[in-house]
């Protein structure tokens, strides 16, 4: 059986390699392995309107594919790096969509391309100055809102 298969295992090879490539997430950019789980979930109050002031009203999602951006309001304020995943309720995690784009993404972990297209295109309607990156790790600041957050509710 092996015999038959033998001199197909190289191309097999590439076509999962390739694969690998085009659907694992950008190194460094997602949660941490063991990260715990940020006892915020939604976008509420000042992080939901700087997302979509970030966007300027306009869905972030892409019109096709990587390519283009997609041309409806942005209803909804999601995360890049999905929640159910240990992706934190930052705004550098978070994305401006409508809601046909959120419903689509449910809570898929975005591959590498979908990360640097989105930045990408941000780079053309974001102010200079402000911060297009997407990184799904809470800085110090957003760190103690949490402590703080989480000692008044005990």
């Amino acid at each position: 059986m092996l015999g038959g298969l033998r001199p197909m295992l190289p191309f097999l090879a590439v076509v999962v390699v390739l694969l690998l490539v085009v659907a694992l997430p950008l190194p460094g950019r997602g949660p941490r392995m063991f990260q715990r789980r940020d006892p915020w979930r939604g976008y509420r109050f000042g992080s939901r309107r700087e997302v979509l002031e970030r966007a300027g009203g306009r869905c972030e999602g892409p019109q096709l594919l990587a390519w283009g951006r997609c041309r409806a309001e942005a209803t909804e304020v999601d995360h890049v790096y999905p929640w159910s995943r240990g992706g934190p309720t930052t705004v550098s995690n978070g994305q401006a969509l409508c809601r046909v784009h959120n419903r689509r993404k449910s809570n898929l972990r975005p591959p590498w391309w979908y990360v640097l297209s989105l930045e990408r295109r941000r780079a053309n309607y974001v102010p200079s100055g402000t911060e297009t990156r997407v990184l799904a790790r809470m800085n110090a600041e957003e760190r103690a809102a949490r402590q703080s957050w989480a000692a008044r509710r005990r």
